[in-house]
């Protein structure tokens, strides 16, 4: 048993050296996009590039990216734990990284056509709204969503060691 424990220690100390659990480029992006799908403005920040963040403050892009709504905060937090993330290539050429990924999502244009194209609920009803809430949460969490595959292609830089997403945002002229 001490022999297994130390082995398991070895392994542990020594895993960061062969690479594993370091912060890899495609590993960040998924952060990243985890971070934004689920409405975490604020850790969604924090994977941006110095060069972003010369061009947008954090407390601009939490007011940007922050949904206000607690059902639509509800509802974004269901279909991102539905996301899945599929890294189809990672290239890196020194201190950049391109990432092709695709994420599958819930197909939200199919997603409503199912709940309310059909729903036509009573016109006594006191609270639709609740009601058709209440209709696409179910809907979501039931398990047999339509699904959508999208692709995408992410540039990173190494910033003294991490990487960091490089959305290459420009100033706005206002």
């Amino acid at each position: 048993m001490r022999k297994l424990t130390t082995i398991i220690l070895i392994l542990l100390i020594s895993s960061p050296f062969f690479g594993f659990g370091k912060k890899t480029p495609d590993r960040i992006v998924i952060k990243y996009l985890k971070s934004l799908y689920s409405n975490n403005p604020k850790e969604t920040y924090s994977y941006l590039s110095k060069a972003d963040k010369n061009i947008i403050s954090k407390n601009e892009f939490i007011k940007q990216n922050s949904l206000e709504d607690p059902f639509i905060q509800d509802i974004a937090k269901t279909v991102s734990s539905l996301r899945k993330y599929k890294i189809n290539e990672t290239v890196i050429n020194c201190n950049y990284a391109t990432v092709r990924i695709t994420v599958t999502s819930p197909d939200m244009s199919k997603v409503y056509g199912e709940i309310f194209g059909p729903f036509q609920g009573p016109k006594n009803m006191k609270n639709t709204q609740n009601a058709a809430r209440n209709l696409l949460k179910q809907f979501l969490k039931k398990g047999n969503v339509p699904m959508i595959k999208e692709r995408g292609t992410f540039t990173l830089v190494n910033e003294g060691g991490f990487w960091k997403v490089l959305l290459n945002l420009k100033k706005s002229s206002t």
